[in-house]
């Protein structure tokens, strides 16, 4: 199968694992208020031939198997591997799989059964974790952000990833509450500046990670910021995708930091 948009699509809607455990991964991405199905029928995860799916293992530093959704065999749900693979494929036990199945993303723990005739085979997923995608996925960014809080204190931070409507940054300190109002002004490279006001919508432990916390942020636009946003965004999303098109790289994966 040929890369599509939503491979990268898919990519850009996932936080980065950063050797996180499947578990945690799994609840970074996902809210508490998304839908948890428990025992889903079929038709109610709403899968198609072709969409795309990213796979991992517990080895910590597994960045994603790109996939497409085959189908279904009875209740095995078959992944077939985006890139051809040279020797024998990889055996998976329990991997967590994030699927891409429009509007919703899906993400499940299920058991591995084999790889046969292209594919892998998956037994049905017991519990499933569902939410509406992003009207904007987020972009991974190379950038800083400037953060004043109503105390007057000033800290700077590298932003994670961004889109129109709010942001995440990396902090060693764990004083951000959520619902907190912040002044920001943000940095992004080769792309310009932006300043608003932002609501803290979450604190998440990054336990091993390089950084401590990952915060998360919702703008407060004018029509202005909005437009300013909006041109940042593209500027960004522009070089990420010029990123994933590069044959020298992975292509649906996550940019790394250097």
């Amino acid at each position: 199968m040929q890369i599509t948009n939503d491979d990268s699509e898919l990519a850009l809607l996932l936080p980065q694992r950063a050797g996180l455990p499947l578990p945690k991964y799994l609840s970074l991405t996902f809210p508490e208020d998304a839908d948890d199905l428990l025992l889903p029928a079929l038709e109610e995860l709403h899968l198609q031939p072709g969409q795309s799916a990213l796979l991992y293992s517990a080895e910590e530093q597994d960045d994603g198997t790109l996939c497409h959704v085959r189908g279904w065999d009875t209740d095995d749900l078959m992944l077939e591997p985006g890139t051809l693979s040279l020797g024998t494929p990889p055996t998976y036990q329990r991997a967590l799989i994030f699927l891409l199945a429009r509007p919703n993303l899906l993400g499940f723990f299920a058991d591995w059964k084999y790889f046969h005739g292209g594919a892998h085979y998956f037994q049905r997923p017991q519990r499933v974790f569902r939410r509406k995608s992003r009207t904007h996925s987020r972009v991974r960014i190379h950038g800083n952000v400037q953060v004043r809080r109503r105390s007057g204190a000033v800290t700077s931070h590298a932003l994670h990833d961004f889109s129109p409507s709010g942001a995440s940054f990396y902090s060693e300190e764990a004083n951000l509450a959520q619902g907190e109002m912040l002044l920001i002004e943000m940095e992004i490279n080769a792309c310009g500046v932006c300043e608003t006001t932002a609501t803290v919508a979450r604190v998440e432990s990054l336990e091993h990670a390089a950084h401590g916390y990952l915060v998360g942020i919702r703008f407060n636009l004018t029509a202005q910021q909005k437009n300013r946003a909006e041109q940042l965004y593209l500027c960004q999303r522009g070089e990420v995708l010029q990123q994933m098109n590069d044959t020298a790289r992975h292509r649906w994966a996550p940019p790394k930091t250097p």
